[in-house]
């Protein structure tokens, strides 16, 4: 027996045990959370259940947004905007349709969303200025363009539309759905894909990639891409769930600092190449639950903030530590 192979006595398997540790460790905090909460609710059921799916969905979405491009070694501040301006344009344009008509602008909002992204995946490589300083000057010029198209809080849309996205009642399993679709029909095979592994590659390390024959512009344009749609899905999902659209800027501020503390506490490395779309998701789920358990203590659930930030913190100095240490490994 080799020396390697006895320090990995395990082999595939142990391999996969190891790469996803990450992700298990917080479907496992996730699983202590909800019970914890389901404790404090006397009747815990399906509408605790569609209510926790239909709250977080908005930010589930930003949070694959985020992961996406960090993952591919970049950052976007300019998530949140894109929620917001997504959020507006859907309500002006939905208000007084039927469902067909609410389908026919999502769709469109979806492929507005995409190119958006596209542009600054492009403007970020051709310039070659950091990701950080483009995506904080899309985020302005977004946030921007929601406050033209819907100066106030207002439009709406379909009740079709709602129930389409989140449910009605304790109806839970649609807004399980929408939240399983960009994972199963644009995730799943992206990762599995040319441009999804030349995404981790970029993120790992730009120079051997470029080496190994990645296409830093193609790649990066795919990435924002993909953020871009499931952004834009995000303000979809902001405008089933509040009948309507709003273009404050604390909204979007508050969106993408949250997406960044998700995607933390889900397992996706800031220095890229590292992570996936699964921890994060469940990341949302921890970080809604913890003002909620507070809140059923007696706890002013202000302080669930404060919560919130020490448990990122703690994650990030255990991701560090852990690096550390595999990179001492032999």
């Amino acid at each position: 027996m080799t020396a390697q192979a006895a320090v990995r006595p395990f082999g595939p398997a142990g391999r996969l045990a190891r790469r996803h540790a990450w992700t298990a460790a917080v479907v496992a905090f996730f699983a202590l959370l909800l019970a914890w909460s389901a404790s404090q609710t006397r009747n815990f059921g399906a509408f605790e259940l569609q209510t926790l799916l239909a709250s977080t969905l908005p930010l589930a979405y930003l949070a694959m947004a985020q992961s996406v491009v960090v993952i591919g070694g970049g950052i976007d501040l300019s998530v949140g905007a894109m929620l917001v301006l997504v959020n507006c344009l859907s309500a002006r344009l939905m208000e007084g349709t039927d469902l067909g008509g609410s389908l026919l602008v999502a769709a469109g909002c979806l492929a507005l969303a995409a190119a958006l992204g596209a542009l600054t995946g492009l403007v970020i490589t051709v310039s070659k200025v950091p990701d950080i300083i483009v995506t904080l000057a899309t985020s302005f010029v977004w946030g921007g363009v929601a406050l033209f198209v819907l100066p106030t809080p207002g439009g709406g849309t379909s009740e079709g539309f709602s129930a389409l996205v989140l449910g009605s009642g304790s109806a839970w399993w649609p807004a399980l759905l929408c939240l399983l679709a960009p994972l199963l029909l644009v995730w799943a095979p992206l990762r599995r894909s040319r441009a999804g592994i030349a995404i981790y590659a970029l993120g790992s390390n730009r120079n051997a990639a470029y080496l190994s024959g990645v296409d830093p512009l193609r790649t990066k344009v795919v990435a924002y891409a993909v953020a871009g749609l499931l952004a834009g899905m995000a303000g979809l999902a902001t405008t089933a769930f509040t009948v309507g659209g709003s273009p404050q800027s604390t909204i979007a501020m508050n969106a993408t600092l949250n997406s960044v503390a998700a995607i933390v506490l889900g397992g996706v490395a800031l220095s890229g190449g590292v992570g996936g779309l699964i921890g994060p998701v469940f990341a949302v789920w921890c970080l809604y639950l913890i003002p909620n358990i507070m809140l059923g203590l007696g706890v002013d659930p202000s302080y669930g903030e404060v919560v919130k930030g020490v448990v990122v913190v703690l994650v990030v100095l255990a991701g560090g530590l852990l690096r550390a240490r595999r990179n001492r490994a032999p």
